[in-house]
């Protein structure tokens, strides 16, 4: 069955890229799975599972005590400095 599935998703997946490549449009591959009946018992799941988030995994979380730990520490000595904006024009 995961097979199944995945081979669905690799042939609708090719039909959006045609799409997108020798046609110039839009990457439509979303609508495509909502309209093939196959994926019909996931169709209410269907926002959820495409959140974002969902494929980050621990990222953020290990981001945010990358900076904690590692780079917060490094920016203390510069801190008076920090509170001053800066643009940069090109």
């Amino acid at each position: 069955m995961r097979q199944d599935c995945h081979e669905k998703i690799r042939v609708l997946s090719q039909q959006a890229a045609a799409v997108v490549k020798q046609e110039g449009g839009d990457n439509d591959l979303i609508a495509r799975i909502r309209a093939d009946p196959y994926f019909s018992p996931i169709h209410e799941q269907l926002e959820i599972l495409l959140e974002p988030s969902s494929f980050t995994g621990r990222a953020s979380q290990q981001v945010t005590r990358f900076l904690k730990e590692e780079v917060y520490p490094l920016l203390i000595p510069y801190q008076s400095k920090m509170g001053v904006k800066m643009e940069l024009t090109l």
